[in-house]
Protein backbone atom coordinates (compact mmCIF):
# COMPACT_ATOMS: atom_id res chain seq x y z
CA UNK A 1 0.00 0.00 0.00
CA UNK A 2 2.55 3.53 -0.53
CA UNK A 3 2.72 1.23 2.23
CA UNK A 4 5.32 -0.69 0.55
CA UNK A 5 8.00 -0.31 3.10
CA UNK A 6 5.94 -0.34 6.56
CA UNK A 7 5.27 -4.20 6.87
CA UNK A 8 8.92 -4.65 5.62
CA UNK A 9 10.03 -3.47 8.82
CA UNK A 10 8.21 -5.94 10.86
CA UNK A 11 10.66 -8.90 10.16
CA UNK A 12 12.81 -6.71 11.54
CA UNK A 13 10.63 -6.60 14.72
CA UNK A 14 10.16 -10.20 14.75
CA UNK A 15 13.71 -10.73 15.30
CA UNK A 16 14.74 -8.41 17.61
CA UNK A 17 12.56 -11.15 19.94
CA UNK A 18 13.77 -14.38 18.53
CA UNK A 19 15.88 -14.74 21.50
CA UNK A 20 12.91 -15.50 23.48
CA UNK A 21 12.41 -18.23 21.42
CA UNK A 22 16.03 -19.05 21.44
CA UNK A 23 15.69 -19.37 25.42
CA UNK A 24 12.43 -20.94 25.65
CA UNK A 25 12.30 -24.41 23.79
CA UNK A 26 8.71 -24.77 24.15
CA UNK A 27 8.00 -21.98 21.94
CA UNK A 28 5.38 -19.82 23.60
CA UNK A 29 3.74 -19.16 27.20
CA UNK A 30 0.57 -20.04 27.38
CA UNK A 31 -1.07 -16.87 27.33
CA UNK A 32 1.29 -15.95 23.95
CA UNK A 33 -0.13 -19.13 22.55
CA UNK A 34 -3.51 -18.30 23.42
CA UNK A 35 -3.21 -14.63 21.42
CA UNK A 36 -1.51 -16.11 18.44
CA UNK A 37 -3.78 -18.67 17.69
CA UNK A 38 -6.80 -16.72 18.12
CA UNK A 39 -4.94 -14.04 15.61
CA UNK A 40 -4.78 -17.21 13.18
CA UNK A 41 -8.29 -17.62 13.59
CA UNK A 42 -9.35 -14.46 12.59
CA UNK A 43 -7.10 -13.98 9.82
CA UNK A 44 -8.01 -17.20 8.44
CA UNK A 45 -11.61 -15.89 8.60
CA UNK A 46 -10.85 -12.41 7.23
CA UNK A 47 -9.00 -14.48 4.40
CA UNK A 48 -12.68 -15.78 3.32
CA UNK A 49 -14.52 -12.36 4.16
CA UNK A 50 -11.78 -11.02 1.42
CA UNK A 51 -11.79 -13.72 -0.88
CA UNK A 52 -15.85 -13.96 -1.05
CA UNK A 53 -16.56 -9.88 -1.11
CA UNK A 54 -14.13 -9.13 -3.86
CA UNK A 55 -14.88 -12.20 -6.17
CA UNK A 56 -18.61 -11.21 -5.55
CA UNK A 57 -17.27 -7.13 -6.61
CA UNK A 58 -15.03 -8.42 -9.73
CA UNK A 59 -18.22 -11.06 -10.80
CA UNK A 60 -20.60 -7.79 -10.58
CA UNK A 61 -18.97 -5.02 -12.54
CA UNK A 62 -17.81 -7.68 -15.55
CA UNK A 63 -21.84 -9.22 -15.88
CA UNK A 64 -22.77 -5.67 -15.45
CA UNK A 65 -22.65 -3.62 -18.55
CA UNK A 66 -23.52 -0.40 -17.08
CA UNK A 67 -20.91 -0.82 -14.63
CA UNK A 68 -18.39 -0.67 -17.49
CA UNK A 69 -16.89 2.75 -16.74
CA UNK A 70 -13.74 4.35 -16.50
CA UNK A 71 -14.02 5.04 -12.87
CA UNK A 72 -14.75 1.36 -12.26
CA UNK A 73 -12.02 -0.11 -13.43
CA UNK A 74 -10.14 1.40 -10.60
CA UNK A 75 -12.51 -0.51 -8.29
CA UNK A 76 -11.94 -3.60 -10.41
CA UNK A 77 -8.15 -3.08 -9.82
CA UNK A 78 -8.89 -2.48 -6.34
CA UNK A 79 -10.56 -5.44 -5.92
CA UNK A 80 -8.05 -7.87 -7.90
CA UNK A 81 -5.46 -6.26 -5.16
CA UNK A 82 -7.48 -7.22 -1.95
CA UNK A 83 -8.23 -10.52 -3.55
CA UNK A 84 -4.84 -11.25 -3.98
CA UNK A 85 -4.03 -10.45 -0.13
CA UNK A 86 -7.14 -12.72 0.52
CA UNK A 87 -5.48 -15.09 -1.31
CA UNK A 88 -2.10 -15.29 -0.32
CA UNK A 89 -1.65 -12.06 2.39
CA UNK A 90 -3.56 -13.91 4.87
CA UNK A 91 -3.03 -17.44 4.88
CA UNK A 92 1.18 -16.58 4.59
CA UNK A 93 0.73 -14.37 7.83
CA UNK A 94 -0.75 -17.03 9.06
CA UNK A 95 1.80 -19.53 8.07
CA UNK A 96 4.53 -17.90 9.90
CA UNK A 97 2.84 -17.34 12.91
CA UNK A 98 2.02 -21.67 13.39
CA UNK A 99 5.52 -22.15 12.57
CA UNK A 100 6.71 -19.66 14.94
CA UNK A 101 4.75 -21.20 17.96
CA UNK A 102 4.80 -25.06 16.65
CA UNK A 103 8.24 -25.21 14.93
CA UNK A 104 10.59 -22.29 16.18
CA UNK A 105 13.97 -23.86 15.60
CA UNK A 106 12.88 -23.45 11.43
CA UNK A 107 11.77 -20.03 11.83
CA UNK A 108 13.67 -18.38 9.34
CA UNK A 109 14.24 -14.34 8.34
CA UNK A 110 13.51 -15.34 4.88
CA UNK A 111 9.76 -16.60 5.07
CA UNK A 112 8.89 -13.13 6.92
CA UNK A 113 10.88 -11.28 4.72
CA UNK A 114 8.88 -12.86 1.82
CA UNK A 115 5.49 -12.10 3.34
CA UNK A 116 6.51 -8.41 3.65
CA UNK A 117 7.89 -8.28 0.33
CA UNK A 118 4.60 -9.82 -1.40
CA UNK A 119 2.35 -8.19 1.06
CA UNK A 120 3.75 -4.81 0.38
CA UNK A 121 3.71 -5.39 -2.94
CA UNK A 122 -0.42 -6.21 -3.18
CA UNK A 123 -0.85 -3.39 0.20
CA UNK A 124 0.52 -0.64 -1.96
CA UNK A 125 -1.25 -1.50 -5.11
CA UNK A 126 -4.02 -1.36 -3.01
CA UNK A 127 -3.48 2.35 -1.47
CA UNK A 128 -2.51 3.77 -4.35
CA UNK A 129 -5.88 2.79 -6.13
CA UNK A 130 -7.88 4.42 -3.12
CA UNK A 131 -5.51 6.90 -3.83
CA UNK A 132 -6.62 7.00 -7.05
CA UNK A 133 -10.15 7.01 -6.51
CA UNK A 134 -10.17 10.18 -4.33
CA UNK A 135 -8.28 11.52 -7.24
CA UNK A 136 -11.29 10.03 -9.93
CA UNK A 137 -14.22 11.51 -7.47
CA UNK A 138 -12.37 14.88 -7.53
CA UNK A 139 -11.86 15.19 -11.00
CA UNK A 140 -15.94 13.87 -11.76
CA UNK A 141 -16.90 17.40 -9.27
CA UNK A 142 -13.95 20.21 -10.44
CA UNK A 143 -14.79 18.80 -14.13
CA UNK A 144 -18.50 17.87 -14.72
CA UNK A 145 -19.71 17.89 -18.08
CA UNK A 146 -15.61 17.22 -18.99
CA UNK A 147 -15.02 14.50 -17.10
CA UNK A 148 -15.76 11.73 -19.47
CA UNK A 149 -13.73 13.13 -22.28
CA UNK A 150 -11.27 13.94 -19.77
CA UNK A 151 -10.99 10.08 -17.83
CA UNK A 152 -11.52 7.72 -20.80
CA UNK A 153 -10.81 4.11 -20.17
CA UNK A 154 -7.47 4.10 -21.80
CA UNK A 155 -6.17 6.52 -19.59
CA UNK A 156 -7.41 4.38 -16.58
CA UNK A 157 -5.76 1.05 -17.60
CA UNK A 158 -2.14 3.30 -18.10
CA UNK A 159 -2.93 4.70 -14.13
CA UNK A 160 -3.40 1.22 -13.34
CA UNK A 161 -0.19 -0.63 -14.87
CA UNK A 162 1.91 2.82 -13.80
CA UNK A 163 0.20 1.75 -9.88
CA UNK A 164 1.31 -2.29 -10.25
CA UNK A 165 5.06 -1.19 -11.32
CA UNK A 166 5.62 1.88 -8.98
CA UNK A 167 4.39 -0.29 -6.11
CA UNK A 168 6.41 -3.68 -6.84
CA UNK A 169 9.62 -1.03 -7.80
CA UNK A 170 8.51 0.14 -4.13
CA UNK A 171 8.29 -3.55 -2.52
CA UNK A 172 11.42 -4.65 -4.03
CA UNK A 173 13.33 -2.15 -2.89
CA UNK A 174 13.42 -3.51 0.42
CA UNK A 175 15.99 -6.34 -1.06
CA UNK A 176 18.57 -3.61 -2.12
CA UNK A 177 18.31 -0.21 0.14
CA UNK A 178 16.69 -2.11 3.98
CA UNK A 179 18.17 1.05 5.98
CA UNK A 180 16.74 3.44 3.51
CA UNK A 181 13.24 2.42 3.40
CA UNK A 182 14.21 1.55 7.12
CA UNK A 183 14.86 5.50 7.62
CA UNK A 184 12.13 6.73 5.82
CA UNK A 185 9.25 4.53 6.84
CA UNK A 186 7.51 6.66 9.32
CA UNK A 187 7.61 10.10 7.07
CA UNK A 188 6.93 8.60 4.60
CA UNK A 189 3.74 6.80 6.11
CA UNK A 190 2.47 10.35 7.16
CA UNK A 191 3.29 12.29 4.30
CA UNK A 192 0.86 9.50 1.95
CA UNK A 193 -1.66 9.66 4.84
CA UNK A 194 -1.70 13.73 4.85
CA UNK A 195 -1.73 13.78 1.24
CA UNK A 196 -4.86 11.09 1.02
CA UNK A 197 -6.34 12.96 3.50
CA UNK A 198 -5.89 16.40 1.35
CA UNK A 199 -7.95 15.00 -1.20
CA UNK A 200 -10.39 13.85 0.60
CA UNK A 201 -10.99 17.02 2.16
CA UNK A 202 -11.06 19.01 -0.99
CA UNK A 203 -13.92 16.64 -1.84
CA UNK A 204 -16.00 17.16 0.84
CA UNK A 205 -15.53 20.69 0.27
CA UNK A 206 -16.61 20.77 -3.28
CA UNK A 207 -20.01 18.97 -1.71
CA UNK A 208 -20.43 20.99 0.90
CA UNK A 209 -20.41 24.08 -1.51
CA UNK A 210 -23.07 22.22 -3.80
CA UNK A 211 -24.85 21.62 -0.61
CA UNK A 212 -25.34 25.26 0.23
CA UNK A 213 -26.29 26.16 -3.04
CA UNK A 214 -28.95 23.37 -3.11
CA UNK A 215 -30.10 25.09 0.03
CA UNK A 216 -30.53 28.29 -1.46
CA UNK A 217 -32.55 26.64 -4.65
CA UNK A 218 -36.42 26.01 -4.21
CA UNK A 219 -37.21 22.18 -3.79
CA UNK A 220 -33.96 21.41 -3.14
CA UNK A 221 -32.36 21.32 -7.15
CA UNK A 222 -30.07 23.21 -8.71
CA UNK A 223 -29.10 23.07 -12.49
CA UNK A 224 -25.52 23.82 -13.58
CA UNK A 225 -23.38 23.29 -16.73
CA UNK A 226 -26.06 21.55 -18.22
CA UNK A 227 -26.39 18.60 -15.28
CA UNK A 228 -28.79 18.85 -12.44
CA UNK A 229 -27.84 17.54 -8.82
CA UNK A 230 -29.84 16.90 -5.56
CA UNK A 231 -29.43 17.13 -2.31
CA UNK A 232 -29.80 13.86 -1.60
CA UNK A 233 -27.01 12.92 -4.09
CA UNK A 234 -24.65 15.53 -2.62
CA UNK A 235 -25.26 14.10 1.03
CA UNK A 236 -24.57 10.60 0.23
CA UNK A 237 -21.35 11.72 -1.78
CA UNK A 238 -20.27 13.55 1.05
CA UNK A 239 -20.92 10.44 3.19
CA UNK A 240 -19.33 8.23 0.87
CA UNK A 241 -16.61 10.23 0.73
CA UNK A 242 -15.84 10.42 4.74
CA UNK A 243 -16.42 6.87 5.10
CA UNK A 244 -13.31 5.85 2.70
CA UNK A 245 -11.51 8.28 4.25
CA UNK A 246 -11.89 7.08 8.40
CA UNK A 247 -11.90 3.69 6.49
CA UNK A 248 -8.46 4.10 5.11
CA UNK A 249 -7.19 5.97 8.55
CA UNK A 250 -8.42 2.81 10.56
CA UNK A 251 -6.53 0.51 9.21
CA UNK A 252 -2.96 2.45 8.50
CA UNK A 253 -3.34 5.01 11.23
CA UNK A 254 -2.53 2.34 13.86
CA UNK A 255 -0.17 0.63 12.29
CA UNK A 256 2.42 3.80 11.61
CA UNK A 257 1.88 5.16 15.13
CA UNK A 258 2.78 1.55 16.75
CA UNK A 259 6.45 1.79 14.74
CA UNK A 260 6.61 5.11 15.04
CA UNK A 261 6.95 4.51 18.80
CA UNK A 262 8.87 1.26 18.19
CA UNK A 263 11.32 3.16 16.06
CA UNK A 264 11.32 5.82 19.26
CA UNK A 265 12.35 3.28 21.64
CA UNK A 266 9.00 2.76 23.36
CA UNK A 267 8.29 -1.15 24.27
CA UNK A 268 5.60 -2.77 22.08
CA UNK A 269 4.58 -6.02 22.54
CA UNK A 270 4.98 -8.69 19.73
CA UNK A 271 0.95 -9.25 19.97
CA UNK A 272 0.10 -5.94 19.34
CA UNK A 273 2.63 -5.42 16.26
CA UNK A 274 0.85 -8.48 14.70
CA UNK A 275 -3.02 -6.99 15.72
CA UNK A 276 -1.77 -3.62 13.44
CA UNK A 277 -0.65 -6.06 10.82
CA UNK A 278 -3.93 -7.85 11.00
CA UNK A 279 -5.85 -4.43 10.75
CA UNK A 280 -4.08 -3.23 7.68
CA UNK A 281 -4.68 -6.32 6.18
CA UNK A 282 -8.69 -6.09 7.09
CA UNK A 283 -8.74 -3.23 4.56
CA UNK A 284 -9.37 -5.71 2.40
CA UNK A 285 -12.65 -7.13 3.65
CA UNK A 286 -13.95 -3.83 4.00
CA UNK A 287 -13.36 -2.33 1.21
CA UNK A 288 -15.88 -4.29 -0.95
CA UNK A 289 -18.09 -3.86 2.29
CA UNK A 290 -18.05 -0.25 1.59
CA UNK A 291 -18.32 -0.47 -2.06
CA UNK A 292 -21.66 -2.93 -2.06
CA UNK A 293 -23.20 -0.56 0.99
CA UNK A 294 -22.82 2.39 0.13
CA UNK A 295 -22.70 2.96 -3.80
CA UNK A 296 -26.33 2.10 -5.08
CA UNK A 297 -25.58 0.73 -8.25
CA UNK A 298 -23.32 -1.71 -7.53
CA UNK A 299 -25.57 -2.70 -4.81
CA UNK A 300 -28.28 -3.46 -6.89
CA UNK A 301 -26.07 -4.81 -9.79
CA UNK A 302 -24.95 -7.32 -6.52
CA UNK A 303 -28.48 -7.62 -5.37
CA UNK A 304 -29.41 -9.38 -8.78
CA UNK A 305 -26.32 -11.36 -9.32
CA UNK A 306 -27.26 -13.30 -6.32
CA UNK A 307 -30.94 -13.58 -7.01
CA UNK A 308 -30.51 -14.87 -10.32
CA UNK A 309 -27.93 -17.35 -9.31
Amino acid sequence: MAMNFTTHHFARLEHYDDHRFRKNNSGFQEEELLKTIALCVVNLFLSCTALTGNVLILLTIWKTPSLHTAANILLANLAVSDLAVGLVGHPLFVSALLLRIFDPSSFSRQLWEGFNILISFLCGASFFTITAIGVDRLLALKLHLRYQAVVTSRRMSCIIISIWAVSGILSSLQLWTPDLSYNALSPLIFTLLVGNSAVYLKIYLIVRQHLLQIRRQEHGWVHKNGSIFSMQRFKRSALNTFLVYILMLFCYLPYSVVLERFYSGIHISLTLRHVTITVVLLNSTLNPLLYCWRVREIRAATKQLIFCH
